[in-house]
């Protein structure tokens, strides 16, 4: 991820590759704007709605979120001061109002209007590169941010609010079951757990999630179990630690079948993406 700091305002550049999932608050002190710099329809769900790539999404400061992302994505995010008048003005009462915690909007831009948005910050990113006069520059390059972004509020374009009616009944139980999940780190989880955390039947639970997430709860835990594998293979945890017993630690138990899941999500198999690290770790990658 490519981070700028354009006098008050914070332009940020990143991709994520690969089916998963993004749970957490914005910053209480910024109104945070961002969208797809890449075109992927419904490749994105926010809240349990789908996402457009034209979408850009407005969140409040200190507001809950949860992206669910189902292959590679590039994005680019605006975090502006909250005190500032445009973080206001982006800002309706309507999201205020359903679920305080996680209210936010999506505002539907045409093509050329998100095109121009997305290319005026890479603008200010190359633009910053040079060191000759930076903080005029990012005065410009704000300026010129500042300007779209208040073309945009002054347009009549396409919103929808979340969250909406079909999903702020499941909203509770799916933000419990990530903050339960969330406390407990790496340690292993089974849906007993989460349904005893959440306080409701397991049927309860998987509407939820399938309306929420767009999948069931034990598909959930099964790309936690992956991710966290993965980023534990990566580590460097000294030469003695086998793949075994790092998937073994990790409550896998048909080492078969995980390695096709595993495959399916990074490319590679477990024993692959071991030798890569350490390689890398050596200095002796090709």
């Amino acid at each position: 991820m490519k981070s700028l700091v354009l006098n008050r305002t914070i332009l940020q550049f990143g991709t994520d590759g690969g089916p998963g999932i993004a749970h957490g608050v914005t910053d209480p002190n910024f109104t945070t704007l961002i969208i797809q710099s890449s075109n992927f329809d419904d490749r994105v769900v926010l809240d349990g709605a789908p996402c457009q790539a034209s979408d850009l999404v407005i969140f409040p400061p200190n507001c809950h979120f949860t992206f669910v992302r189902s292959g590679h994505v590039e994005w680019v995010a605006w975090s502006l001061p909250k005190e500032e008048s445009i973080s206001r003005k982006m800002l309706p009462v309507a999201t205020t109002q359903a679920s305080p915690k996680t209210a936010k909007h999506l505002v539907r831009l045409p093509e050329p209007i998100k095109s121009s948005l997305i290319e005026v910050s890479r603008q200010a990113l190359r633009s910053i590169s040079d060191p000759t006069d930076q903080p005029m520059m990012a005065r410009q390059a704000e300026h010129a941010l500042m300007d779209q972004l208040a073309c945009i509020r002054d347009r009549s374009l396409s919103e929808t609010f979340l969250p909406n009616k079909y999903t702020l009944s499941y909203e509770r139980i799916v933000l419990e079951a990530l903050e339960f999940v969330g406390t407990r780190s790496e340690s292993i989880v089974h849906i007993k757990d989460i349904v005893k955390a959440t306080k409701v039947e397991y049927r309860t639970l998987l509407r939820a999630f399938e309306r929420y997430l767009g999948f069931s709860p034990k598909h959930y835990l099964r790309l936690r179990q992956l991710n966290l594998v993965y980023h534990e293979i990566s580590r460097d945890n000294g030469a003695s630690v086998r793949v075994v017993d790092i998937l073994s630690a990790h409550g896998v138990t048909e080492f078969g079948r995980f390695a096709g899941h595993y495959r399916s999500l990074f490319g590679e198999l477990p024993s692959e993406t071991y030798r890569r690290s350490r390689a890398l770790m050596s200095g002796n990658a090709p």
